[in-house]
């Protein structure tokens, strides 16, 4: 075996890899020349990138590769033909694929607080957490083609546009939530990601952001103590609003609470007024029921009979603790106030104003006397006008009233006379309780024993 053959052999078996314990973001093998056919390891959390005179070639994913052309056709533009195509003239970068922290902060200098319009200043830090979306990307249009452990600030330029963002950011987002930025600052996760939402592109060096963490904004205490000045003059203000518009809101539940009772009452009152005509229209009907059917379509028929009864119930009830005679008495006057109540409706039935003298059909009353001197009495009495049925008799006195009466077997109550005197036609039964003749009333009660 000569000597080439044996380098050949050598180098058939060369590894190339990320050297153990190196974490550097982007790691560039020392060697520009790679032998073909040497074994390269990629880690699963890294890409491997081959360039050629600042130009990329191409990519490795993660695993163990050959480097020879049928499995990897981007090396045919690799090759040295100086070696006789034994070599591969490559710079090699083996770059981190897995997110990777970078801290920022700094003073974000002089605010305008929108709600109280205080100047405060602030400051911000925390860590960006990053990852590289585009390894050949970043290495030829951001990172270069030097090391990375000769520039590990490499990346500062990123937060610094980062930053940025942050001051416009926090006003922005107090503008849109009407809250001041002490009440903002305190919203971390929520400005986390906002600040990623408004950060600048950085696709163009294949970098993206990927959330903002350990996020801190604070303000120097005599902005705090300024703000907690502001805050009690603000809640004493809302305290004044909120008592004005609760009276406002009281005044208004008061005046709609008189408005519904007012209602209520002119509610109430037109269902009274309707349960008032329905029992007076029951009333009349229920009465005009009874004339018809009992009395005969006699009016004072009916109220003679209503009268009478009354004053039996009263009579029957002992009559208010009075004597005989006033019993008797009592009846008389529940009579009469029935003859005048029959007189007004049957008045009424006959074209007659209520108050006014009724009469029977066809028949008035004689002429009033003529103005002078009184005539002599008639020897009987006074001179009775009594209607049987459509005759009108004239009779001398209440005895032969009553005489005429019985014998045409008439009913007192309901054989009406008139005479001088009398204001309208009334009920024959009024000779039978107030004239001398009338008959005896019940006896005396017993008197006690041993009085």
């Amino acid at each position: 075996m000569s000597f080439f053959n044996f380098v050949k052999q050598g180098v058939r078996e060369m590894a190339i890899a990320r050297p153990e314990g190196n974490g550097d973001l982007i790691f560039k093998h020392p060697d520009k020349t790679v032998p073909r056919f040497a074994q390269v390891t990629v880690r699963a959390d890294e890409w491997a990138v081959f360039a050629r005179e600042g130009r990329p070639a191409g990519t490795l994913d993660a695993g163990r590769h050959t480097l020879q052309g049928a499995g990897i056709p981007f090396l045919q533009n690799l090759i040295d033909s100086a070696t006789g195509g034994d070599f591969l003239l490559s710079e090699i970068f083996f770059v981190k694929r897995t997110p990777f922290p970078m801290p920022f902060g700094g003073s974000l200098g002089h605010m305008i607080d929108p709600m109280t319009a205080i100047r405060v200043r602030g400051r911000c830090h925390g860590d960006l957490l990053m990852r590289i979306e585009n390894p050949e990307q970043l290495i030829f249009g951001y990172f270069g083609m030097g090391k990375y452990q000769e520039n590990p600030d490499i990346f500062s330029w990123l937060t610094d546009m980062f930053f940025m963002t942050v001051k416009s950011t926090l006003g922005k987002l107090a503008k849109e939530q009407r809250r001041t930025l002490l009440d903002i600052m305190d919203l971390q996760a929520e400005l986390g990601a906002a600040f990623v939402a408004n950060a600048p592109e950085l696709n163009q060096v294949g970098v993206r952001i990927l959330r903002v963490t350990k996020l801190e904004i604070d303000v120097p205490a005599e902005d705090l103590k300024r703000f907690d000045e502001m805050r009690q003059k603000v809640a004493e203000q809302m305290v004044g609003l909120q008592q004005d518009e609760i009276a406002i809101q009281r005044a208004a539940l008061q005046a709609q609470a008189e408005q519904a009772k007012a209602q209520v009452g002119v509610q109430t009152a037109a269902y009274q007024a309707q349960a008032n005509q329905y029992k007076l229209d029951q009333t009349y009907a229920q009465d005009s029921k009874y004339v018809q059917n009992l009395a005969g379509g006699n009016y004072g028929a009916y109220a003679s009979g209503q009268a009478m009864i009354g004053a039996g119930q009263g009579m029957a009830q002992g009559g208010g603790n009075v004597g005989p005679a006033a019993a008797m008495a009592q009846f008389g006057v529940g009579v009469g106030v029935a003859q005048a109540y029959a007189q007004g409706v049957q008045g009424a039935f006959h074209g007659v104003a209520p108050g006014a003298a009724a009469y029977p059909p066809g028949k008035a009353p004689p002429p009033p006397p003529v103005m002078g001197a009184p005539p002599p009495p008639p020897p009987g009495g006074p001179t009775y006008h009594v209607q049987f049925g459509s005759e009108v008799v004239q009779l001398a006195g209440p005895d032969a009233v009553r005489g005429e009466i019985a014998r045409r077997g008439a009913d007192p109550a309901s054989t009406f006379l008139w005479t001088d005197g009398m204001p309208s036609w009334s009920p024959a039964i009024v000779l039978y309780t107030t004239a001398p003749g009338a008959p005896p009333g019940p006896p005396p009660p017993p008197a006690p024993v041993g009085a």
